[in-house]
């Protein structure tokens, strides 16, 4: 009864439901405040896709069992799939690093997927009873002895299949491939359910006429949760580093253990004793002895303050579009394994720079060396024209440097520049900042340092000296 008045309540039951739903979507968004707008764009898009491939699956079988019309088909088929679209937060919820936040995900796919293949085609004509009628003999003439199972049936292929697909899920959990982990999932609850259905065990589901808010309100949750996921698993892994799909998928594809504790020392040695050990041995980034971390922090002096202080005298956090402001930079510098796409939790922290320590990663991939100036309050670049770097450098062949900034919910990507041409001492780097509508309060500044010939697998050796601020036209 309860179900019956589920499916089949009235407009403004549904209308309430949907505007509650809203207003706690809404209040949660604001309250969240996500860093990269780009977030709730990627859930929506993922929802989407995995939504559009049930429904295109679920109006193929309609359509081959079915002589209603193609419109009713084509909504009966959107109607029907959009369990599906909880296929999306729980892909991710496998994804996660949690054992509870797995058993959460699996019991959505498998739900989700269930609620899929238990659907059939609309009521009305169908194709399979004509074909049952049209082929019914009169009258039975020869009578002849039931013929004998065989040991590889249709049933049994099914089910060795379905077996098969739910030892590669488990294989698929047990070493952190989400993806395929939810594909073996879907297919044995696909072949077990329509095999379930086909002996009788379960009824099938008859096309329902679901109301059109049922399939809003299932979008908005998902969405929501979607977005929510990607905030808190994908976004904080690398906050200002490009591809935020990417990495999505990486996560998909294999999901990283959880970030091991640096190891405790009994006694801190020198700095100058801890870059000796590394220039020396340095069999992987940020190693010590045997030993190996899997990224690094630099700061070049012990209890720096990340906050700049301004050389412009009178100044404060606020760039003036008359004059040039020129700072000193006091962030540190990040490097990890270009495919890590960020720097890992737990890294240790430093004190150099890049310029007098070595680092090199075990496995000869290439390396990833960013510098990060943070401002805190945030400094106001809307009438900043361009931005100059300055910096020391050893290097002899060219290095590819891009800037970011992190700004107010959002990223400005500045571009890319060259350094090491010139095979000088000191160099600097110029960045133009684009022109923008809304107000530019950046919070840091991000400058991403490779090696694409020599040595792509150690750290660029470059000291960042100080960053100009100059005006529009100037």
């Amino acid at each position: 009864m309860k179900a019956e008045i589920f499916e089949r309540g009235s407009k403004p039951a549904w209308l309430l439901i949907l505007a509650a739903q809203s207003a706690v979507l809404a209040a949660a968004w604001i309250i969240w405040d996500p860093a990269e707008p780009g977030e709730l764009r990627l859930a929506l898009g993922c929802v989407l896709s995995v939504w559009m491939a049930a429904a295109g699956i679920t109006l193929w079988f309609y359509i081959a069992f079915s002589l209603e019309p193609l419109p009713d088909l084509v909504a009966a088929s959107l109607r029907d799939s959009r369990s599906a679209m909880w296929l999306a937060p729980g892909a991710l919820l496998m994804a996660a690093r949690f054992p509870a936040a797995v058993a959460v995900g699996l019991a959505a796919v498998v739900a989700g997927t269930r609620l899929l293949a238990l659907n059939r085609a609309p009521e009305g004509g169908t194709i399979a009873p004509m074909r049952r009628a049209a082929s019914k003999p009169a009258s039975v003439l020869f009578h002849h002895p039931p013929a004998q199972p065989a040991h590889f049936s249709r049933e049994t292929v099914l089910t060795m299949l379905g077996a098969l697909a739910l030892q590669t899920g488990v294989y698929g959990l047990a070493g952190s491939y989400p993806l395929l982990a939810v594909v073996s999932f879907v297919t044995v609850t696909v072949i077990w359910t329509s095999a379930a259905v086909a002996r009788g065990a379960v009824e099938a589901r008859t096309a329902v006429r679901a109301p059109h808010l049922a399939v809003i309100l299932t979008l908005l949750l998902t969405v929501t949760l979607t977005a929510a996921l990607v905030h808190s698993e994908i976004t904080p892994e690398g906050a200002g580093a490009p591809g935020l799909t990417m990495r999505v998928f990486e996560r998909l594809a294999h999901a990283p253990p959880m970030p091991a504790p640096p190891p405790k020392e009994s006694a801190k040695a020198p700095p100058a004793a801890v870059a000796a050990r590394l220039v020396d041995t340095a069999p992987a980034i940020g190693a010590r002895g045997r030993v190996a971390y899997s990224g690094v922090i630099l700061r070049p002096g012990p209890m720096r303050s990340q906050k700049p202080r301004l050389i412009l005298p009178g100044s404060r956090f606020r760039f003036s579009p008359e004059q040039p402001l020129a700072f000193p930079f006091t962030g540190e510098y990040q490097m990890f394994r270009t495919s890590s796409g960020s720097l890992p939790l737990g890294a240790p922290v430093e004190t150099g720079t890049p310029r007098e320590n070595l680092f090199r990663t075990t496995n000869g991939g290439p390396m990833t060396t960013v510098a990060v100036q943070e401002f805190d309050p945030p400094i106001d670049l809307t009438h900043c024209g361009r931005v100059v770097v300055t910096l020391r450098s050893d290097e002899v062949t060219p290095v590819m440097a891009s800037m970011r900034l992190v700004a107010e919910g959002r990223i400005e990507d500045l571009g890319a520049d060259v350094l090491g041409m010139k095979q000088a001492p000191q160099e600097a780097l110029e960045f133009s900042i684009p022109v923008t509508a809304k107000p530019l309060l950046v919070r840091a500044i991000r400058i991403s340092f490779q090696r694409p010939y020599l040595n792509p697998d150690q750290n660029v050796h470059i000291a960042v000296e100080q960053f100009t601020l100059a005006p529009r036209g100037r």
